[in-house]
């Protein structure tokens, strides 16, 4: 059963069916176990325990939470990691329920607007964990439960609220009803970011596709527009470091006060 559902959860319809998502690898599965996720079952190999105490350590906490370890044979395990070597374990988590990301005084959001790498949005839960967003916000995003996602955010998205606007309209409707200042990230035509004056609470950062980037109605609808200063003969930074930019300063500024 383990084996049918950690395929089926390779896939946005699966994971929707299942209410479940799949972790990858020794150090998420700690990282779920420690996050107090809801860890369903897992599945390793008979030699996984062997490879290091480190894994015994792992397979004996599973136990203590009482979490159903299923073996699988070594060749099964490569089909499902595709040689991947992140350790011969994957476990199945209960999606979490929708996340409440929009209240409290200290805001600070970062949304993510049709971006369309799964890489890229785990990146994204990452460096808002680490630079200290209080949520993320995915519109017509690729899924932050997609596996790659989960594999890049390293953990992160058991820490963060994650929530979901089907429309760019939807979030900003949001916004201006509960009084949340929005910037939006482009390639040129923005304030500079350092002489940006931006809140230090209530705020959301938006971030658009990595190859079209932001929406001109949307431009037109937030109450900042920010670009970051960049040396001639490039014209754009990737998705991930413009959030890290961004988040950084913002962090920076909060600080100084």
């Amino acid at each position: 059963m383990h084996l049918e559902t950690i395929r089926r959860t390779a896939t946005a319809a699966g994971r929707a069916q299942t209410g479940l998502f799949n972790v990858e690898g020794t150090r998420l599965v700690e990282r779920a176990l420690r996050a107090g996720a809801e860890l369903v079952g897992v599945v390793t190999t008979a030699v996984y325990p062997t490879q290091s105490p480190r894994h015994q350590t792992l397979l004996d906490d599973l136990a203590a939470h009482v979490v159903p370890i299923t073996q699988i044979a070594p060749t099964a395990m490569a089909q499902l990691t595709q040689g991947r070597q992140l350790g011969d374990i994957i476990g199945l988590v209960r999606l979490p329920d929708t996340a409440e990301c929009l209240g409290g005084d200290s805001l600070l959001l970062l949304v993510a607007v049709n971006v369309v790498d799964p890489g890229n949005v785990g990146a994204l839960v990452r460096t808002a964990h680490a630079l200290g967003a209080t949520a993320v916000n995915d519109i017509c995003s690729s899924d932050p439960f997609h596996p790659k996602a989960v594999r890049t955010s390293m953990g992160s998205l058991f820490k963060m609220p994650i929530c979901h606007f089907a429309t760019a309209a939807d979030f900003l409707a949001v916004c201006q009803q509960q009084q949340i200042a929005t910037a939006a990230t482009v390639a040129t035509g923005g304030t500079p970011l350092p002489q940006a004056n931006l809140p230090a609470k209530r705020l959301a950062v938006l971030l658009g596709n990595e190859y079209w980037g932001l929406p001109e109605e949307l431009l037109t609808a937030v109450t900042h527009r920010l670009t970051i200063p960049m040396s001639d003969g490039i014209d754009s930074f990737s998705v991930n470091a413009a959030a890290a930019i961004v988040l950084y300063e913002i962090k920076r500024l909060a600080i100084g006060d």
